[in-house]
């Protein structure tokens, strides 16, 4: 997969838009980026979405976002029905 080749500088940095994909099986949340447009990042989306399917991911869903995203990957290793549960009081589905 080809990575983007966008350049940022600090003052642009902190509206970066965000390609978001939370995974149910396993739990997982990534963050791709970051892209000037959310069209740039929509270009790029189902490569990602293409990649974790092949890795064996399930129930994925994506979502655009304008963010600063701390960590990049977070796994966690919470059951499913508890993950979902901190989704939601995250306000993240």
């Amino acid at each position: 997969m080809k990575l983007t080749t966008t350049t940022f500088n600090n003052e642009h940095f902190e509206f970066a838009f965000w390609v978001k994909i939370i995974t149910k099986h396993p739990c997982c949340i990534y963050y791709f980026g970051p892209f000037f447009s959310p069209q740039e990042a929509q270009l790029f989306l189902p490569g990602y979405v293409e990649d974790l399917e092949q890795e064996g991911y399930e129930e994925i869903s994506t979502q655009i976002e304008q963010c600063q995203p701390k960590e990049l990957t977070i796994f966690s290793p919470v059951d499913n029905q508890q993950f979902e549960l901190l989704l939601r009081k995250s306000g993240n589905e």
